[in-house]
């Protein structure tokens, strides 16, 4: 009567459905069920992670860009000419590698886009950024983490003179506390982008981190995306605790 659903698992990969079966003790049916939940979660902290990521880029872009033109008087976007230092030498092959991936994207544009043959622009180029490069561009608060590296006297520069200014409703005179926020989302959506079951995460957690650092640049943006969030019911809706 249950081959259906072992034929199921194998098509899916008895591998992948490992940690669900043995969450399950063996269980099919109560495996697969996890197996759905699983991907509900991990497409509602998507949701999260995206919305926050876009906050947190927007919020650092503009402090960035208020920095840059400070230092070079008329510059027009760090991201297309060469920005200040030391923001030049912390970003230099990420951001060249943003600017190649969004002139592929326009290469890509089909005949009848509405910016066909346009060159790219300083959002366009954003929009490429890594997560991971907002985290290095932040005090590095890591384990054994030298303070009077050159490269993290930089960091700790850009933070005092620029990004703080992104944060303004947390007191993190140092950066740690952000640091480690940013540091923990981009493990998390890591983390997702591998397919990784969050059956064993504490995403809870996680998800208040999201909105917490989100609020540190705007209580009423947290509001709203904490509003939208379908994490917490599907918490209280796990098939499996444990």
């Amino acid at each position: 009567m249950n081959d259906w659903r072992q034929e199921v698992i194998e098509g899916l990969s008895v591998a992948r459905m490992r940690p669900y079966l043995d969450r399950c003790n063996g269980n099919r049916k109560a495996a697969l069920n996890l197996y759905r939940w699983n991907g509900e979660l991990t497409a509602a902290v998507q949701t999260v992670l995206g919305n926050t990521e876009v906050i947190l880029r927007n919020a650092i872009d503009s402090q960035l860009q208020a920095w840059n033109r400070a230092q070079i008087p008329g510059a027009n976007s760090w991201l297309l000419e060469d920005p200040a230092s030391p923001l030049r030498g912390l970003t230099a092959d990420k951001r060249k590698a943003a600017l190649n991936r969004a002139n592929r994207e326009a290469d890509s544009r089909p005949i009848d886009h509405h910016r066909r043959d346009q060159k790219v622009t300083h959002d366009d180029v954003l929009a490429q950024v890594m997560f991971g490069m907002w985290r290095d561009l932040l005090p590095n608060h890591l384990p054994g983490a030298n303070p009077e590296e050159d490269k993290n006297k930089n960091r700790k520069r850009l933070w005092d003179e620029a990004l703080s200014n992104a944060f303004p409703h947390i007191d993190d005179v140092n950066g740690k506390v952000t640091f480690w926020r940013v540091a923990h989302l981009h493990r998390l959506r890591n983390r997702i982008s591998h397919v990784e079951p969050l059956i064993n995460v504490d995403v809870k957690s996680a998800i208040q981190e999201a909105f917490d650092l989100v609020s540190s640049i705007s209580p009423p943006i947290e509001q709203w995306l904490s509003g939208i969030s379908q994490v917490s019911d599907l918490l209280k809706h796990s098939p499996n605790r444990k």
